[in-house]
Order: structure tokens, then sequence, then C-alpha cells
């Protein structure tokens, strides 16, 4: 069975709470944890306990194939600041602007 580094964690993991467009203030608030220890599991200096491992996947919607492969590319930043936008809108401006999407895709 392969070994899992701190390092490879934390890079998933801080690449994933910024495509989720999550500060470590806000992760940490919703896994219940310190946001001084989201920094230190994100540099791969500390790892965090199971309870808060799998708290954290769930929040940012990670599978655990994810730590078993190589593609830990982050997410472009222009994507990354459009994924923050789409959070901020309320349901009827989110089904707004899925239409407009979806007729610009389209064309």
């Amino acid at each position: 069975m392969n070994e899992i580094s701190a390092q490879k964690i934390g890079i998933i993991i801080k690449n994933s709470r910024k495509q989720a467009g999550f500060t470590q203030f806000e992760l940490a608030e919703l896994v219940g944890i310190e946001d001084k220890q989201i920094g230190k599991i994100e540099r791969g200096v500390h790892f965090p306990s199971v309870p808060t491992f799998l708290k954290m996947l769930k929040v940012l919607q990670i599978n655990i194939d994810k730590f078993y492969t190589n593609n830990t590319v982050p997410t472009p930043e222009p994507e990354n600041k459009l994924v923050r936008l789409i959070r901020k809108l309320t349901p009827e401006q989110t089904e707004k602007f899925y239409k407009m999407i979806k007729i610009f895709i389209s064309e």
C-alpha cells in the first residue's frame, strides 16, 4: 500500500480549498479546528487527525482516490475567482447565470 505524505495531503487540501473559494479561516470553522492548524496541514508540517481529515474531505468534496494519483495541479486563478463569485449569488441569480452560460456555450 502506498503511503501518503503530509506534503501531498497539504497540496491537495490547499488546492481544493482554493478551488472551493474558502479561506483557511472559513475551512477551519467548517471543520471545527483552528485556522493555524489548516496552515500547518497545507504546508505539510502536520497530519490532520482522522476525524478532521474526513471532515475536510466532506466539506471540500474530495474523493479519497485523489490522494493516490499524481494529479496535484492547482486550479487556474480565473476559475478560482469565478467560483468565489458564484458562491455569492442568490439562488435566483445562480439560475440566471446558469442559463446565460448555457446559451453562451451552445453558440
